[in-house]
């Protein structure tokens, strides 16, 4: 038996096909979106807790995303060489979506990560206390 004959129609694996791009894979990029959203808000707003718990959840948001798209790629495996042109243009526009969004969450968490890091080094400076002549000549006898 042939490796195309193991192979199914696209046909057969279109509704599991299309659930992924119609359903799954846009309710995850809803949900980075609004992860984005908050993210920017508690930085914002300063509030470091949920900003926290808002990149962790984004993170996770983005790691089930990568999940569905490898999802999509097995089913993609499974399909005969005479459909894959038509799977192609079928799953493309939303393998190209998911990427784009996954990379501009990374870099909003990288530049959200040097903020914090700018904000923590400022307020570091500020709660120190200002040096005196006994500090800077004399020691601290």
């Amino acid at each position: 038996m042939s490796e195309d004959e193991e192979k199914v129609k696209l046909r057969r694996l279109e509704p599991a096909i299309q659930k992924f791009i119609k359903i799954v894979i846009p309710t995850d990029l809803e949900r980075l979106r609004k992860h984005q959203i908050n993210i920017e808000k508690y930085q914002r707003c300063r509030i470091w807790d949920k900003l926290h718990e808002e990149h962790i959840n984004a993170g996770r948001t983005v790691q089930q995303l990568r999940s569905n798209i490898r999802e999509i790629e097995k089913l993609c495996l499974k399909v005969r060489k005479d459909d894959l042109v038509l799977l192609k243009r079928m799953i493309d526009p939303v393998k190209e979506e998911a990427s784009a969004a996954t990379a501009e969450f990374l870099q909003l968490h990288l530049e959200s990560v040097e903020e914090l890091k700018k904000q923590f080094n400022d307020e570091e400076t500020l709660l120190q206390p200002p040096l005196t002549r006994s500090m800077t000549v004399g020691g601290l006898n």
